[in-house]
């Protein structure tokens, strides 16, 4: 990353300080502005600013319909919580994700998982580990 960001301040010291790269620097610019002024290249902007103004209603409606749908979709889950029909709090079952906290188990090795409230020598992180 460093390297590249050399380049680009060796490429930008030439071109803005020295003559030739200052001519080097007015050619791409007048370049450019030719390319832009092109009536091929001004038919293609218009083309495409065409084709987005004609396929804008179209997206924003598929957007719009997929959010109202999502949106139906997570009222009817919440009121399905509220109304009871899913299990009540207290009969949660750990496998479908309603899991109590401070409830879940955890199978890692013996110093993957840290209890601030003990010593490292206690959890098998001390001097004697290595």
């Amino acid at each position: 990353m460093r390297l590249i960001t050399l380049g680009i301040g060796a490429a930008l010291g030439y071109l803005l300080g020295s003559q030739e790269g200052r001519r080097n620097l007015e050619k791409m610019s007048n370049n450019a502005k030719s390319f832009w002024q092109d009536p091929k290249t001004q038919q293609k902007v218009h083309e495409a600013t065409e084709t987005m103004k004609t396929k804008a209603p179209l997206v924003a409606d598929k957007v719009s319909t997929t959010a109202k749908d999502v949106t139906d979709k997570v009222t009817d889950k919440v009121n399905e919580v509220k109304d009871g029909s899913e299990k009540d709090a207290g009969d949660a079952d750990p496998t479908k994700g309603n899991v109590t906290a401070g409830s879940e188990k955890t199978t890692a090795g013996k110093d993957a998982v840290s209890d601030p409230s003990q010593s490292l020598e206690n959890e098998g992180g001390g001097l004697t580990r290595y």
